[in-house]
């Protein structure tokens, strides 16, 4: 009796949703996003159902999930979409088997102002509360992304963002085995971080894209078992786990895709593979594992120039958003390709990480009644945002001033832990800030 209780008892606790995370989804005539996709993770396989609705007391429609396993026995991540939302609501939802939690709906009008959190390169707390059992070879013996979290807990609270966009290298779920030589913990990694994340995740969409850090599985323990590394291996974890709205503009997975948000056209970039040249063209990050071929040979290309190109079009009519942001892992030395379709398209910001601190080039102006620091022969303005924290950054905490006389060099940096507010001001005006993880201050501000 004692043990069948037990075992009841064990299957109940398998099927408690944890690891809760929110996108925008879907898109109506106008590119608006009409619909949230609600993901979780079980350990066990267990029908997903969503009750949703405008009360908490009244959840009276439901949405169905599916659910995949891309590592044998390491649980179940499930996937909902609620559909055709009221623009701008608020609406509360339960996984069956957790508590009621609540998102506020996409906008559709064009003139919205509203602010996104720009994060990159983001690991799982830290070397003192996960010591470091190997440093060197980029791995730091002393590093934190605890001062990010704290500060973006706070800016949570006092509602400063209506949207994540994490760009590239999420949890670091890669670097685990120098926590763990012999255990890998690969998996229990990417799970302690989206709880960890989980009270932003669930109630503000939580957009990606993909980084180097993204790709692949290369510990000891992976590469000793091409099974396991397999799995693991070629963005498995990051297309399973978070769903971004590619089939709504013709993307594929989460590793190209577009959305529209109040005077913004976004468009989420792979920076890693699928054109030549790619980091993770053939293989992954560690070199392990096969990667990439996730569209035929120049799809991917072929459709960041058709996005961008109808994108600009539509604004010169005046029927489209009055800017266009693109972001994507690496930066702009790194895709030069797409540095050209960026100047061809008229692209005015490109968010990215990879390098752990923060730079920016010159504002764009091309009026001669522009300072001449703020000349620039490009449309874009470029920005990197990589230093929230993760195993190969150490702390840093000084800021310095570089002037550069080449457009898109940074000309200003700072190697302070850190993450970015990209802020529709008004009708006009676009600011980004840089945010200080440590006291929450403006290191820098940039209008556009």
């Amino acid at each position: 009796m004692l043990t069948s209780l037990s075992l009841a008892a064990v299957t109940l606790a398998g099927s408690n949703p944890e690891q809760v995370r929110i996108a925008l989804q879907g898109a109506d005539s106008q590119g608006n996003p009409t619909g949230m996709s609600i993901g979780w993770y079980t350990e066990n396989e267990v029908s997903g159902v969503v009750k949703f609705g405008l009360s908490p007391s009244e959840l009276q429609q439901n949405a169905t999930g599916d659910s995949k396993q891309y590592y044998a026995d390491h649980g179940y991540h499930h996937n909902a979409v609620l559909p055709n939302l009221k623009p701008n609501t608020k609406y509360y939802y339960q996984i069956e088997g957790d508590e009621i939690r609540s998102f506020k709906s996409a906008p559709t009008g064009t003139d919205e102002t509203f602010s996104v959190s720009i994060i990159g390169d983001m690991g799982w707390l830290g070397s003192k509360e996960r010591p470091m059992k190997i440093d060197g070879g980029g791995l730091k013996k002393n590093w934190s992304a605890v001062p990010t979290r704290v500060q973006l807990e706070k800016m949570l609270r006092n509602d400063e963002f209506d949207l994540v966009w994490h760009v590239g290298d999420i949890a670091y779920a890669d670097d685990a085995f120098a926590h763990d030589v012999v255990g890998g913990l690969y998996e229990e990694c990417y799970n302690g971080y989206v709880n960890w994340m989980q009270n932003i995740t669930s109630t503000i969409p939580y957009m990606v894209s993909p980084g180097n850090h993204d790709s692949e599985c290369h510990s000891p323990q992976c590469v000793a078992d091409v099974t396991i590394g397999r799995q693991l291996g070629n963005f498995s974890a990051y297309n399973a786990r978070w769903h971004m709205p590619a089939e709504a503009s013709k993307g594929v997975a989460n590793m190209w895709y577009s959305w529209n948000y109040g005077p913004i056209h976004f468009i989420s970039i792979n920076t890693e593979t699928d054109f030549p040249g790619a980091a993770e063209q053939h293989r992954g990050d560690g070199k392990a594992f096969p990667a990439g071929s996730f569209g035929y040979d120049g799809e991917y290309l072929a459709w960041l120039e058709a996005d961008l190109k109808a994108a600009d079009e539509a604004r010169k009519a005046g029927t489209g958003r009055k800017w266009i942001v693109a972001g994507g892992h690496r930066p702009q030395s790194e895709i030069l390709k797409t540095k050209a379709l960026f100047d061809k398209y008229n692209v005015d910001l490109y968010l990215s990480g990879h390098v752990h601190s923060y730079g920016r080039s010159y504002k764009t102006c091309k009026s001669p009644a522009c300072h001449s620091v703020e000349k620039s022969n490009s449309t874009t303005t470029y920005v990197f945002c990589g230093g929230a924290g993760n195993d190969e950054t150490g702390f840093e905490s000084s800021g310095k001033i570089h002037p550069g006389p080449v457009a898109g060099e940074p000309v200003f940096t700072t190697p302070e832990l850190s993450t970015g507010i990209l802020q529709v001001v008004n009708s006009t005006s676009l600011v980004f800030k840089l945010i200080s993880s440590l006291d929450g201050r403006v290191i820098d501000a940039l209008w556009i």
